[in-house]
């Protein structure tokens, strides 16, 4: 027995086990006390039912329909509905605007990259080059500036003419103070024969562009010199024997002094 009585006032002993026993009960047998018509026709019967066993039965009822509830619910978040064309359609069009989008933001990384790494080799230049011009070094100078633009009429490290990087290069290594044009340095110094030619020595050239004096660089020894060639090629080192060179050569000056001349004779860094 599951109720008693204890004196005049009746006590449930259900647990939540034995509630759980019961309306386990309830629901497979359906409770045919509760449920018989000829029991439910008399209302003296009605009334004498225990609370515990409508309770119980109210109980069953609640968890039912919660079952029923949860069980639905769970088969609608499992079941996989079949999507509608208009939706295929949507689906792909959003996947192919995150792969267009996906492709347009690794092209701006990869372009910013580009730039950091730009812009970091170009410090890095223009602090080897402010080190090159502060030693003093016409040579080590000149080398410094090689990959520089040409430009007519060019006389700074943004772009170059042959004489205003020849201007340039002294002027900020030595303080030596050089005429504009080729023509004006040609006149400057004194002559040295080709055989005798030391690295700073001024080489020029006569007839490249124009008749007369129209092109100088500066020796680098071993029969190379460095100069602002022309527009497609920059300031570049290039070597006296070629054969445009050879036959365009017109002679040398040397406008250095001394000490500005041993140090053009020093080893070049790399």
């Amino acid at each position: 027995m599951i109720f008693q009585k204890k004196g005049k006032r009746p006590t449930t002993l259900l647990n939540k086990a034995a509630k759980s026993a019961v309306i386990a009960a309830l629901a497979v047998s359906s409770f045919t006390v509760s449920l018989t018509p000829a029991f439910a026709k008399t209302s003296h019967h009605k009334h004498s039912l225990p609370a515990a066993v409508i309770t119980a039965g109210n109980y069953s009822h609640r968890a039912a329909i919660k079952l029923a509830h949860t069980v639905n619910h769970t088969r609608t978040i499992v079941a996989v509905k079949p999507k509608s064309a208009h939706e295929l359609r949507l689906a792909k069009k959003q996947a192919a605007h995150q792969a267009k989008l996906a492709k347009i933001q690794a092209k701006h990384h990869l372009l910013v990259a580009k730039h950091q790494a730009n812009k970091s080799a170009h410090q890095t230049k223009v602090a080897m080059q402010d080190r090159a011009l502060a030693s003093g070094n016409v040579v080590e100078a000149a080398y410094s500036m090689r990959g520089a633009r040409y430009r007519m009429g060019g006389t700074s490290r943004g772009a170059f003419d042959c004489s205003g990087f020849v201007r340039y290069i002294l002027s900020h290594t030595g303080g030596v103070d050089l005429p504009r044009t080729a023509t004006e340095q040609y006149y400057n110094g004194a002559p040295v024969a080709s055989g005798d030619l030391q690295p700073g020595d001024l080489v020029f050239f006569k007839n490249t562009y124009k008749h007369g004096i129209s092109h100088v660089g500066i020796y680098t020894g071993n029969g190379k010199f460095v100069h602002a060639a022309n527009s497609h090629k920059g300031v570049r080192e290039d070597s006296l024997g070629e054969s445009y060179y050879a036959n365009h050569y017109a002679g040398a000056r040397r406008v250095l002094p001394a000490q500005m001349r041993a140090m053009a004779l020093a080893p070049r860094g790399n």
